[in-house]
């Protein structure tokens, strides 16, 4: 036993070996680091007599290895015996590579020649001609090279009138002539050799028979015939016509042919030499078919000549690709379907195709395709695949829960074969939806709320969520964000509640986010208008007044009420001139009286009327009005009136106080606070009822109860004034109680 190791590259390895080793020899230890060597199905073939053991190390088993064998299965090439082992190794599921091992199988002198037959007669007439050739049968030897049939000899060599000749086959040759009488027959050993060290022989026994009349054998019209035709050639038709003549006459020149073929795929018409093929050719298993042809004529004795026939095999595409798929634990797909999460990442690894095709060249060259884009055919080597997650698109478990994959593979020849296998994966559910926000309905308009009508809790709304996630539980938690801030509560069971009313009435956006269990999220933005209903009550009137002749006849009214205003102003300022106090009080009154006319034009129709009506009926009213100054609109000024309405007379910082004593009392003693510790003074603005102030900020002011819209009159109705009053009462605590400290520009207004 000889072993030559040589490494062609990292994936290969050529072994050199000769035939007929012992079993459970050693041919390659260790061959890869990983214990993930599989053989490939193109190889299972050669897994009868090689075996890889857990090592992953190389053995003989205990079938014989022999070349011949191999040679006359057509698993090598008969001149040089090369065996190609593929194997997959699998580094990890994304690393996988073919792993070759080449071993050529080196021939020994293991088969001594043979012939076909041990002994044969050969009739040969008296009359033949010196030179005349005698073909003989050539031996059989399985062995190649050097080890074949080298060369012939003939025994005996003397006292015989026959030379041997070698050529490619053995030939008697007559050189001396024939005469019955004198010898009938000779008897001749036929001794065939080969090259080996110590060379083998075979024999054959050969009686040449002397026959007398008839001299002239039939003569063909070549020695080689050679044919080629199509495997799927039809049976029982005429594949060519042999021909031989004899120049004899009558019985002597009729011919007869005939065919040595073992196989029984061809026979010859004996009378006509039309060779037919009787059974069908397959080329992947015999490509080649060599066949002797006998001519005979008959005469007596009878004489014969013999010619060879070969006939070549040619590939056609008649076999259609064979598909077998492997898990990537090395199990065969059984058909079942497959269960696969529909998040499962890109490039991950299903199966491992193997599509192969007995034909040879293009014929046998597969390519493979699939009717599913989301997957795709990896390309290992030759007719093998790796079948992976492509990601493009996303398998999706709420569109479908089935998908029914159809693997094409075909093959080049012309016309193309192909073969289709069809398997089902069932799609498993991931959490890769968001909930979704059933209701409420993303808002388009505002939810307006009424300040003073609105029960306390008040349900804002409810939601409904479901998820489309089959698996995903319907429990979902809830967060919140208002601005500004605002009294929620948002419940388990996603239930929004407004706990109190804000401070400051306004627009309010809430922001609510909905989590399933995996964390996925769905928000929508909820506005929420909180606002008296005296602008409600302006607002609905407004929209009642719809023309544009009456928004043309309101501005002109704002026009001549303002124009009356200033007016009066001017009058009151020039009659209080002499008097200083009343001078400043005058003044003031005109500038509030003239920010009334700026604010009732910028403002709406509606509302300018409205102001204009609650200050006409001022007699019948307590008041407190917030002013700004136009010019500046950090300045703010505070005037307060009390007037009759029965009893009641306007109340000043003089002590002239009638009828409610102790509310006139807490009017001057609260606007004193703004005077003297908490806000400060402007000095021009010195006369009883007018002061000026900063604002008062949110949180100083929540631990009050206070109302904060600002309110510009109070109807003087039995509750509309205790409602006024206690309004009144809660500032007056603030002011009374608070610690001195710097107001901010946050506005709250009474």
């Amino acid at each position: 036993m000889i072993l030559h190791l040589i490494s062609a590259d990292n994936n290969t390895s050529i072994i050199y070996i000769h035939e007929e080793l012992p079993p459970n020899t050693l041919l390659i230890q260790s061959i890869s680091s990983t214990n993930s060597l599989q053989w490939l199905p193109s190889s299972y073939i050669y897994k009868i007599y090689f075996n890889l053991n857990q090592n992953q190390s190389l053995y003989t088993t205990d079938k014989r290895i022999d070349r011949e064998e191999f040679c006359e299965k057509n698993l090598c090439n008969c001149s040089f015996c090369l065996l190609t082992l593929n194997f997959l190794q699998t580094f990890s599921t994304n690393n996988i590579s073919i792993r070759t091992i080449q071993i050529v199988i080196e021939d020994i002198n293991d088969h001594a020649p043979t012939f076909k037959q041990s002994f044969i007669k050969l009739p040969i007439a008296e009359n033949v001609p010196i030179g005349y050739e005698i073909p003989l049968e050539s031996a059989i030897d399985n062995d190649y090279g050097i080890f074949s049939i080298q060369n012939y000899k003939l025994h005996p060599s003397i006292n015989n009138p026959f030379r041997l000749i070698q050529t490619n086959k053995p030939i008697l040759k007559l050189i001396e002539s024939l005469d019955r009488e004198i010898k009938s027959n000779y008897l001749l050993q036929l001794i065939a050799d080969d090259g080996g060290s110590t060379p083998l022989s075979g024999q054959q026994k050969i009686e040449i028979i002397i026959t007398d009349v008839n001299d002239n054998p039939p003569v063909f019209d070549r020695s080689l015939y050679q044919q080629s035709i199509p495997e799927n050639n039809k049976i029982n038709t005429v594949i060519l016509q042999i021909h031989a003549s004899d120049r004899d006459e009558y019985e002597n020149a009729r011919i007869s042919y005939s065919v040595e073929d073992s196989t029984g795929i061809f026979r010859i018409n004996e009378y006509t030499g039309e060779l037919y093929l009787i059974k069908t050719l397959d080329y992947e298993k015999i490509r080649s078919y060599s066949i002797s042809i006998t001519a005979r004529d008959h005469g007596i004795p009878q004489l014969s000549n013999y010619a060879q026939l070969i006939i070549d095999v040619t590939d056609v595409n008649d076999n259609v690709p064979n598909i077998l798929i492997t898990s990537i634990n090395g199990t065969y797909y059984d058909n079942q379907p497959i269960s696969l999460l529909e998040c499962t990442p890109k490039g991950t690894s299903l199966f491992y195709i193997y599509a192969n095709d007995e034909d040879s060249n293009e014929n046998g060259r597969v390519s493979c395709t699939l009717n599913d884009t989301r997957l795709n055919l990896i390309y290992l080597t030759l007719n093998a695949y790796s079948l992976q997650i492509s990601g493009l698109p996303l398998f999706d478990y709420e569109t479908e829960q089935y998908i029914n994959i159809k693997l094409n593979c075909t093959d080049n020849g012309l016309p193309s074969l192909s073969k289709s296998i069809l398997f089902h994966i069932n799609l498993e559910d991931c959490n890769d939806n968001p909930p979704d926000i059933i209701s409420p309905l993303p808002f388009n308009e505002t939810l307006l709320i009424l300040y003073e009508t609105t029960e306390i809790p008040y349900i804002i709304t409810e939601f409904i969520i479901k998820d489309r996630d089959r698996f995903q539980l319907n429990t979902f938690t809830y967060s919140f964000i208002v601005t500004p801030f605002l009294n929620l509560t948002l419940t388990n069971n996603g239930t929004l509640i407004l706990c109190s009313m804000p401070l400051i009435m306004g627009l309010y956006i809430v922001n609510v986010t909905v989590y399933d269990s995996g964390n996925l999220t769905s928000s929508i933005s909820i506005p929420i208008n909180i606002h008296s209903i005296n602008e409600t009550m302006i607002l609905k009137k407004f929209s009642m007044e719809n023309t544009s002749l009456i928004l043309i006849l309101s501005f002109f009214i704002i026009i001549f009420i303002a124009s009356i205003l200033i007016g009066i102003c001017f009058l009151i300022t020039f009659l209080l001139r002499h008097d200083k106090q009343s001078k400043k009080s005058l003044c003031l009154c005109c500038y509030s009286c003239f920010n009334i006319q700026i604010k009732s034009v910028r403002n709406s129709s509606c509302e300018s009327m409205n102001s204009s009506n609650e200050r006409t009926d001022s007699l019948q009213k307590t008041t407190i009005e917030v002013l700004d100054d136009g010019r500046n609109p950090s300045n703010r000024i505070y005037q307060y009136g009390v007037k009759e309405a029965n009893d009641l007379k306007v109340i000043n910082t003089r002590g002239v106080d009638q009828g409610d004593f102790s509310y006139s009392e807490k009017v001057e003693r609260y606007l004193t606070h703004l005077n003297n510790g908490i806000i400060g003074i402007d000095t021009t603005l010195s006369d009883e009822g007018v002061y000026g102030s900063s604002d008062i900020s949110p949180d100083q002011i929540q631990q009050f109860t206070v109302r904060p819209p600002s309110i510009i009159s109070i109807p003087s109705s039995q509750q509309h004034y205790q409602d006024s009053l206690k309004r009144f009462e809660q500032l007056y605590s603030l002011v009374e109680h608070r610690q001195q400290t710097a107001f901010t520009s946050d506005s709250l207004y009474v």
